[in-house]
Protein backbone atom coordinates (compact mmCIF):
# COMPACT_ATOMS: atom_id res chain seq x y z
CA UNK A 1 0.00 0.00 0.00
CA UNK A 2 1.46 3.33 -1.08
CA UNK A 3 2.05 6.06 1.49
CA UNK A 4 1.60 8.71 -1.20
CA UNK A 5 -1.62 10.69 -1.63
CA UNK A 6 -1.30 10.76 -5.43
CA UNK A 7 -0.30 7.89 -7.70
CA UNK A 8 1.15 10.27 -10.27
CA UNK A 9 1.95 13.94 -10.73
CA UNK A 10 2.28 15.38 -14.22
CA UNK A 11 4.51 18.43 -14.66
CA UNK A 12 3.51 20.42 -17.74
CA UNK A 13 -0.12 20.23 -18.86
CA UNK A 14 0.17 20.84 -22.58
CA UNK A 15 -0.33 18.60 -25.62
CA UNK A 16 1.42 15.70 -23.87
CA UNK A 17 0.84 16.27 -20.17
CA UNK A 18 -2.90 16.82 -20.13
CA UNK A 19 -3.77 13.68 -22.15
CA UNK A 20 -1.51 11.72 -19.77
CA UNK A 21 -3.28 13.15 -16.74
CA UNK A 22 -6.70 12.42 -18.26
CA UNK A 23 -5.76 8.84 -19.18
CA UNK A 24 -4.27 8.16 -15.75
CA UNK A 25 -7.43 9.49 -14.11
CA UNK A 26 -9.67 7.35 -16.31
CA UNK A 27 -7.50 4.36 -15.31
CA UNK A 28 -8.54 4.99 -11.69
CA UNK A 29 -5.26 6.52 -10.55
CA UNK A 30 -5.13 9.50 -8.23
CA UNK A 31 -3.61 12.27 -10.33
CA UNK A 32 -2.11 15.66 -9.60
CA UNK A 33 -1.42 17.97 -12.53
CA UNK A 34 1.07 20.81 -12.09
CA UNK A 35 1.77 23.72 -14.42
CA UNK A 36 3.40 27.10 -13.77
CA UNK A 37 0.79 28.82 -15.98
CA UNK A 38 -1.87 29.94 -13.50
CA UNK A 39 -4.28 31.04 -16.24
CA UNK A 40 -4.09 27.59 -17.83
CA UNK A 41 -4.79 25.91 -14.49
CA UNK A 42 -7.70 28.27 -13.85
CA UNK A 43 -9.27 27.50 -17.22
CA UNK A 44 -8.75 23.77 -16.82
CA UNK A 45 -10.38 23.82 -13.40
CA UNK A 46 -13.39 25.50 -15.01
CA UNK A 47 -13.52 22.60 -17.45
CA UNK A 48 -12.18 24.58 -20.41
CA UNK A 49 -9.67 22.55 -22.39
CA UNK A 50 -7.18 24.23 -24.71
CA UNK A 51 -5.93 20.87 -26.01
CA UNK A 52 -7.82 19.68 -29.09
CA UNK A 53 -7.60 15.97 -28.31
CA UNK A 54 -9.17 16.62 -24.90
CA UNK A 55 -12.76 17.87 -25.01
CA UNK A 56 -14.28 20.03 -22.28
CA UNK A 57 -16.53 17.06 -21.49
CA UNK A 58 -13.56 14.74 -20.95
CA UNK A 59 -11.78 17.29 -18.80
CA UNK A 60 -14.85 17.90 -16.65
CA UNK A 61 -15.38 14.16 -16.23
CA UNK A 62 -11.79 13.77 -15.02
CA UNK A 63 -12.14 16.66 -12.60
CA UNK A 64 -15.30 15.10 -11.22
CA UNK A 65 -13.42 11.83 -10.85
CA UNK A 66 -10.74 13.47 -8.73
CA UNK A 67 -8.14 14.97 -11.07
CA UNK A 68 -6.45 17.74 -9.06
CA UNK A 69 -4.79 20.61 -10.93
CA UNK A 70 -2.67 23.32 -9.35
CA UNK A 71 0.19 25.76 -9.93
CA UNK A 72 1.52 25.01 -6.44
CA UNK A 73 4.42 22.50 -6.57
CA UNK A 74 4.17 21.47 -2.92
CA UNK A 75 1.91 18.54 -3.82
CA UNK A 76 4.74 16.92 -5.78
CA UNK A 77 6.08 15.55 -2.51
CA UNK A 78 2.82 13.62 -2.11
CA UNK A 79 3.07 11.89 -5.50
CA UNK A 80 4.58 8.43 -5.98
CA UNK A 81 5.43 8.94 -9.65
CA UNK A 82 6.32 12.26 -11.28
CA UNK A 83 6.20 12.56 -15.07
CA UNK A 84 7.90 15.55 -16.71
CA UNK A 85 6.25 16.64 -19.95
CA UNK A 86 7.52 20.19 -20.38
CA UNK A 87 8.47 21.89 -23.68
CA UNK A 88 11.93 21.45 -25.19
CA UNK A 89 12.01 24.17 -27.85
CA UNK A 90 14.86 25.51 -29.94
CA UNK A 91 16.35 28.88 -29.00
CA UNK A 92 18.60 30.34 -31.68
CA UNK A 93 18.49 26.88 -33.31
CA UNK A 94 19.99 25.30 -30.19
CA UNK A 95 18.25 22.85 -27.83
CA UNK A 96 16.65 24.71 -24.94
CA UNK A 97 16.46 22.53 -21.84
CA UNK A 98 15.60 25.38 -19.48
CA UNK A 99 12.11 23.95 -18.83
CA UNK A 100 13.54 20.52 -18.06
CA UNK A 101 16.10 22.03 -15.68
CA UNK A 102 13.41 24.14 -14.00
CA UNK A 103 11.24 21.04 -13.55
CA UNK A 104 14.22 19.18 -12.07
CA UNK A 105 14.82 22.00 -9.59
CA UNK A 106 11.15 22.05 -8.62
CA UNK A 107 11.18 18.29 -8.06
CA UNK A 108 14.41 18.47 -6.05
CA UNK A 109 12.90 21.09 -3.74
CA UNK A 110 9.85 18.89 -3.13
CA UNK A 111 11.25 15.38 -3.43
CA UNK A 112 10.42 12.46 -1.18
CA UNK A 113 12.41 9.26 -0.93
CA UNK A 114 11.31 6.36 -3.15
CA UNK A 115 9.64 8.57 -5.73
CA UNK A 116 9.79 7.64 -9.42
CA UNK A 117 10.85 10.39 -11.83
CA UNK A 118 10.12 9.94 -15.55
CA UNK A 119 11.13 12.36 -18.28
CA UNK A 120 8.88 12.33 -21.37
CA UNK A 121 10.01 15.57 -23.03
CA UNK A 122 11.77 15.09 -26.36
CA UNK A 123 15.51 15.67 -26.06
CA UNK A 124 18.94 14.45 -27.13
CA UNK A 125 20.49 11.17 -25.91
CA UNK A 126 22.07 11.63 -22.50
CA UNK A 127 19.74 14.28 -21.10
CA UNK A 128 18.22 12.11 -18.37
CA UNK A 129 21.58 11.07 -16.93
CA UNK A 130 23.63 14.17 -17.77
CA UNK A 131 21.13 16.95 -17.08
CA UNK A 132 18.06 15.82 -15.12
CA UNK A 133 19.64 13.61 -12.48
CA UNK A 134 22.59 15.91 -11.55
CA UNK A 135 20.23 18.82 -10.86
CA UNK A 136 18.01 16.71 -8.59
CA UNK A 137 20.92 15.06 -6.78
CA UNK A 138 22.80 18.32 -6.16
CA UNK A 139 19.82 20.11 -4.61
CA UNK A 140 18.25 17.19 -2.74
CA UNK A 141 21.42 15.35 -1.63
CA UNK A 142 19.65 12.14 -2.59
CA UNK A 143 21.05 9.41 -4.85
CA UNK A 144 19.33 8.43 -8.10
CA UNK A 145 18.67 4.70 -8.35
CA UNK A 146 18.85 4.35 -4.57
CA UNK A 147 16.78 7.09 -2.91
CA UNK A 148 14.65 7.82 -5.95
CA UNK A 149 14.15 6.09 -9.29
CA UNK A 150 14.54 7.54 -12.76
CA UNK A 151 13.77 6.70 -16.37
CA UNK A 152 12.89 8.09 -19.75
CA UNK A 153 9.85 7.37 -21.94
CA UNK A 154 9.35 9.24 -25.23
CA UNK A 155 5.91 10.73 -25.83
CA UNK A 156 4.02 9.54 -28.90
CA UNK A 157 1.12 11.98 -29.07
CA UNK A 158 -0.34 12.50 -32.55
CA UNK A 159 -2.96 15.28 -32.40
CA UNK A 160 -6.06 14.56 -34.43
CA UNK A 161 -5.35 10.84 -34.86
CA UNK A 162 -8.64 8.99 -34.32
CA UNK A 163 -7.06 5.54 -34.51
CA UNK A 164 -3.97 5.71 -32.32
CA UNK A 165 -4.45 7.43 -28.97
CA UNK A 166 -2.56 7.65 -25.70
CA UNK A 167 -3.82 4.28 -24.42
CA UNK A 168 -3.40 2.01 -27.45
CA UNK A 169 -0.09 3.39 -28.73
CA UNK A 170 2.77 1.17 -27.47
CA UNK A 171 4.93 2.95 -24.89
CA UNK A 172 8.74 2.72 -24.96
CA UNK A 173 10.17 2.74 -21.44
CA UNK A 174 13.61 2.76 -19.82
CA UNK A 175 15.24 3.13 -16.42
CA UNK A 176 18.69 3.93 -15.06
CA UNK A 177 18.77 0.57 -13.27
CA UNK A 178 16.66 -2.58 -13.00
CA UNK A 179 14.64 -1.33 -10.04
CA UNK A 180 13.84 1.95 -11.81
CA UNK A 181 12.78 0.12 -14.96
CA UNK A 182 10.57 -2.30 -13.04
CA UNK A 183 8.79 0.51 -11.19
CA UNK A 184 8.31 2.53 -14.39
CA UNK A 185 6.93 -0.52 -16.18
CA UNK A 186 4.46 -1.13 -13.35
CA UNK A 187 3.29 2.48 -13.59
CA UNK A 188 2.71 2.58 -17.35
CA UNK A 189 1.08 -0.84 -17.44
CA UNK A 190 -1.75 0.68 -15.42
CA UNK A 191 -2.61 3.19 -18.15
CA UNK A 192 -1.13 1.89 -21.45
CA UNK A 193 -2.11 -1.27 -23.34
CA UNK A 194 1.46 -2.22 -24.28
CA UNK A 195 4.92 -1.25 -23.04
CA UNK A 196 8.23 -1.81 -24.81
CA UNK A 197 11.41 -2.08 -22.72
CA UNK A 198 14.75 -0.79 -23.95
CA UNK A 199 18.06 -1.26 -22.17
CA UNK A 200 18.80 2.34 -21.16
CA UNK A 201 17.66 5.95 -21.15
CA UNK A 202 19.95 6.91 -24.05
CA UNK A 203 18.31 4.25 -26.22
CA UNK A 204 14.83 5.48 -25.26
CA UNK A 205 15.81 9.10 -25.94
CA UNK A 206 17.17 8.07 -29.33
CA UNK A 207 13.94 6.22 -30.21
CA UNK A 208 11.98 9.47 -30.36
CA UNK A 209 14.63 11.16 -32.50
CA UNK A 210 14.74 8.20 -34.88
CA UNK A 211 10.96 8.16 -35.30
CA UNK A 212 10.72 11.82 -36.25
CA UNK A 213 14.02 12.02 -38.15
CA UNK A 214 12.80 9.12 -40.30
CA UNK A 215 9.73 11.14 -41.25
CA UNK A 216 11.76 14.33 -41.65
CA UNK A 217 14.22 12.76 -44.10
CA UNK A 218 11.55 11.03 -46.17
CA UNK A 219 9.42 14.17 -46.38
CA UNK A 220 12.51 16.06 -47.56
CA UNK A 221 13.12 13.41 -50.21
CA UNK A 222 9.61 13.68 -51.61
CA UNK A 223 9.69 17.48 -51.42
CA UNK A 224 12.89 17.62 -53.43
CA UNK A 225 11.44 15.17 -55.96
CA UNK A 226 8.33 17.37 -56.20
CA UNK A 227 10.50 20.33 -57.19
CA UNK A 228 12.42 18.24 -59.74
CA UNK A 229 9.25 16.68 -61.15
CA UNK A 230 7.76 20.12 -61.68
CA UNK A 231 10.87 21.08 -63.67
CA UNK A 232 10.60 17.82 -65.67
CA UNK A 233 6.85 18.32 -66.22
CA UNK A 234 6.03 15.15 -64.31
CA UNK A 235 3.01 14.86 -62.00
CA UNK A 236 4.59 13.92 -58.64
CA UNK A 237 1.18 13.06 -57.18
CA UNK A 238 0.50 10.51 -59.89
CA UNK A 239 3.96 9.05 -59.27
CA UNK A 240 3.39 8.80 -55.50
CA UNK A 241 -0.06 7.24 -55.90
CA UNK A 242 1.28 4.65 -58.30
CA UNK A 243 4.35 3.86 -56.19
CA UNK A 244 2.32 3.26 -53.04
CA UNK A 245 0.47 0.38 -54.73
CA UNK A 246 3.64 -1.66 -54.18
CA UNK A 247 2.77 -3.89 -51.20
CA UNK A 248 6.34 -4.13 -49.90
CA UNK A 249 9.52 -2.07 -49.64
CA UNK A 250 7.84 1.33 -50.02
CA UNK A 251 6.10 3.69 -47.59
CA UNK A 252 4.25 6.62 -49.07
CA UNK A 253 5.17 10.20 -48.15
CA UNK A 254 3.54 13.22 -49.73
CA UNK A 255 4.99 16.57 -50.77
CA UNK A 256 3.84 19.68 -48.96
CA UNK A 257 4.61 23.31 -48.13
CA UNK A 258 7.14 22.29 -45.46
CA UNK A 259 7.00 20.62 -42.07
CA UNK A 260 5.31 21.86 -38.91
CA UNK A 261 4.37 20.98 -35.36
CA UNK A 262 6.68 20.63 -32.39
CA UNK A 263 8.31 17.37 -33.46
CA UNK A 264 9.54 17.13 -37.04
CA UNK A 265 10.98 20.66 -37.41
CA UNK A 266 12.55 20.51 -33.94
CA UNK A 267 13.65 16.99 -33.02
CA UNK A 268 16.30 16.49 -35.75
CA UNK A 269 18.07 19.58 -34.38
CA UNK A 270 18.49 17.75 -31.08
CA UNK A 271 20.12 14.87 -32.93
CA UNK A 272 22.41 17.24 -34.86
CA UNK A 273 23.36 19.01 -31.64
CA UNK A 274 24.42 15.78 -29.97
CA UNK A 275 26.31 14.30 -32.91
CA UNK A 276 28.24 17.54 -33.46
CA UNK A 277 29.44 17.23 -29.86
CA UNK A 278 31.26 14.08 -30.94
CA UNK A 279 32.50 15.71 -34.13
CA UNK A 280 30.20 13.79 -36.45
CA UNK A 281 27.46 15.88 -38.09
CA UNK A 282 24.51 13.93 -39.46
CA UNK A 283 24.77 15.23 -43.00
CA UNK A 284 21.68 13.40 -44.22
CA UNK A 285 19.53 14.98 -41.52
CA UNK A 286 20.95 18.46 -41.96
CA UNK A 287 20.35 18.29 -45.72
CA UNK A 288 16.75 17.26 -45.00
CA UNK A 289 16.39 20.28 -42.73
CA UNK A 290 17.70 22.53 -45.47
CA UNK A 291 15.23 21.14 -48.02
CA UNK A 292 12.17 21.23 -45.76
CA UNK A 293 13.01 24.70 -44.48
CA UNK A 294 13.19 25.94 -48.07
CA UNK A 295 9.71 24.75 -49.03
CA UNK A 296 7.76 27.85 -47.89
CA UNK A 297 9.99 29.99 -50.13
CA UNK A 298 9.50 27.52 -52.98
CA UNK A 299 5.72 27.75 -52.59
CA UNK A 300 5.91 31.55 -52.76
CA UNK A 301 8.07 31.32 -55.91
CA UNK A 302 5.38 29.13 -57.50
CA UNK A 303 2.72 31.67 -56.55
CA UNK A 304 4.81 34.43 -58.11
CA UNK A 305 5.23 32.32 -61.24
CA UNK A 306 1.46 31.77 -61.40
CA UNK A 307 0.72 35.47 -61.06
CA UNK A 308 3.20 36.26 -63.83
CA UNK A 309 1.43 33.80 -66.13
CA UNK A 310 -1.83 35.56 -65.29
CA UNK A 311 -0.10 38.86 -66.14
CA UNK A 312 -0.94 40.29 -62.75
CA UNK A 313 1.48 42.17 -60.47
CA UNK A 314 2.49 40.25 -57.33
CA UNK A 315 2.90 43.36 -55.21
CA UNK A 316 -0.43 44.57 -53.78
CA UNK A 317 -2.14 41.41 -55.01
CA UNK A 318 -4.70 39.68 -52.78
CA UNK A 319 -4.01 36.10 -51.73
CA UNK A 320 -6.23 33.94 -49.52
CA UNK A 321 -4.60 31.05 -47.67
CA UNK A 322 -6.88 28.12 -46.90
CA UNK A 323 -5.74 26.45 -43.70
CA UNK A 324 -2.79 27.65 -41.64
CA UNK A 325 -2.52 24.81 -39.10
CA UNK A 326 0.48 22.52 -39.50
CA UNK A 327 -1.73 19.48 -40.16
CA UNK A 328 -5.24 18.56 -41.21
CA UNK A 329 -8.25 19.00 -38.90
CA UNK A 330 -6.44 20.58 -35.95
CA UNK A 331 -5.81 24.18 -34.90
CA UNK A 332 -2.14 23.89 -33.96
CA UNK A 333 0.08 26.42 -35.77
CA UNK A 334 3.34 25.58 -34.00
CA UNK A 335 6.15 25.77 -36.59
CA UNK A 336 3.53 25.77 -39.35
CA UNK A 337 4.96 26.41 -42.85
CA UNK A 338 2.13 28.92 -43.26
CA UNK A 339 4.03 31.32 -41.01
CA UNK A 340 7.05 31.38 -43.33
CA UNK A 341 4.84 31.66 -46.41
CA UNK A 342 2.88 34.60 -45.00
CA UNK A 343 6.07 36.28 -43.81
CA UNK A 344 7.55 35.99 -47.30
CA UNK A 345 4.36 37.31 -48.92
CA UNK A 346 4.25 40.28 -46.56
CA UNK A 347 7.83 41.14 -47.48
CA UNK A 348 6.80 41.18 -51.13
CA UNK A 349 3.93 43.58 -50.45
CA UNK A 350 1.15 41.02 -50.92
CA UNK A 351 -2.16 41.48 -49.11
CA UNK A 352 -2.72 38.21 -47.26
CA UNK A 353 -5.75 36.87 -45.44
CA UNK A 354 -6.50 33.34 -44.27
CA UNK A 355 -9.48 31.10 -43.67
CA UNK A 356 -9.19 28.28 -41.16
CA UNK A 357 -12.15 27.02 -39.10
CA UNK A 358 -9.75 25.65 -36.48
CA UNK A 359 -7.50 28.68 -36.02
CA UNK A 360 -8.85 31.87 -34.45
CA UNK A 361 -5.68 33.89 -34.94
CA UNK A 362 -2.15 33.61 -36.26
CA UNK A 363 0.72 35.93 -35.43
CA UNK A 364 3.41 36.63 -38.04
CA UNK A 365 6.20 39.11 -37.27
CA UNK A 366 4.25 40.33 -34.22
CA UNK A 367 1.30 41.12 -36.47
CA UNK A 368 -2.04 39.32 -36.53
CA UNK A 369 -3.04 38.16 -39.99
CA UNK A 370 -6.55 39.13 -41.06
CA UNK A 371 -9.02 36.27 -41.11
CA UNK A 372 -11.94 35.53 -43.40
CA UNK A 373 -14.90 33.96 -41.60
CA UNK A 374 -16.20 31.98 -44.57
CA UNK A 375 -15.79 31.29 -48.29
CA UNK A 376 -18.26 34.07 -49.15
CA UNK A 377 -15.59 36.49 -50.35
CA UNK A 378 -13.30 34.01 -52.07
CA UNK A 379 -13.86 35.47 -55.56
CA UNK A 380 -12.44 38.86 -54.59
CA UNK A 381 -8.92 37.42 -54.34
CA UNK A 382 -6.34 37.18 -57.11
CA UNK A 383 -5.16 33.74 -55.99
CA UNK A 384 -6.07 31.10 -53.43
CA UNK A 385 -3.41 28.91 -51.77
CA UNK A 386 -4.47 25.65 -50.17
CA UNK A 387 -1.99 25.18 -47.33
CA UNK A 388 -3.92 22.74 -45.08
CA UNK A 389 -6.70 20.64 -46.59
CA UNK A 390 -9.12 20.45 -43.67
CA UNK A 391 -12.01 18.02 -44.06
CA UNK A 392 -14.41 20.97 -43.68
CA UNK A 393 -13.25 22.29 -47.05
CA UNK A 394 -14.77 19.26 -48.77
CA UNK A 395 -18.23 20.72 -48.11
CA UNK A 396 -17.53 23.59 -50.49
CA UNK A 397 -17.68 23.26 -54.28
CA UNK A 398 -14.44 24.82 -55.48
CA UNK A 399 -15.21 24.00 -59.12
CA UNK A 400 -17.44 27.06 -59.16
CA UNK A 401 -14.69 29.39 -57.94
CA UNK A 402 -13.41 31.71 -60.64
CA UNK A 403 -10.17 32.51 -58.82
CA UNK A 404 -7.08 30.40 -59.66
CA UNK A 405 -6.28 27.88 -56.90
CA UNK A 406 -2.79 26.65 -56.07
CA UNK A 407 -2.79 23.49 -53.95
CA UNK A 408 0.28 22.67 -51.85
CA UNK A 409 -1.35 19.55 -50.34
CA UNK A 410 -2.34 17.39 -53.32
CA UNK A 411 -5.85 16.98 -51.95
CA UNK A 412 -8.28 15.15 -54.25
CA UNK A 413 -10.87 17.83 -53.51
CA UNK A 414 -8.88 20.40 -55.49
CA UNK A 415 -8.52 18.37 -58.69
CA UNK A 416 -8.59 21.41 -60.97
CA UNK A 417 -6.01 23.32 -58.94
CA UNK A 418 -2.39 23.72 -59.90
CA UNK A 419 -0.31 21.60 -57.56
CA UNK A 420 3.04 21.95 -55.91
Amino acid sequence: MSNFKYDVAVIGLGYVGLPLAIQATSSNLKVYGYDIDENKISNYNLGKSTIEDISDKELKASLEKGLFLSSDPKYLSESETIVISVPTPLTDYQPDLSYVKAAAETIANNITKNQIIILESTTYPGTTVEVLIPVIEEISNLKAGVDFFVGYSPERIDPGNDTWNFKNTPKVISGINDESLSKIENFYEQIIDSVVRVSGTKEAEMVKLLENTYRHVNIALINELAILCNMLEIDIWEVVNAAKTKPFGFESFRPGPGVGGHCIPVDPNYLSFKTRQIGKPVRFVELAQEINNSMPSYVVSRLLEKMNLLEKPFKNSKILILGVAYKKDIGDVRESPAIGIIENLFERGVNVKYYDPFVDSILVNKKYVEKEDSFDNIDKYDLVLVHTAHTDFENFDFSKVSVPIFDATGSDHFKNAERI
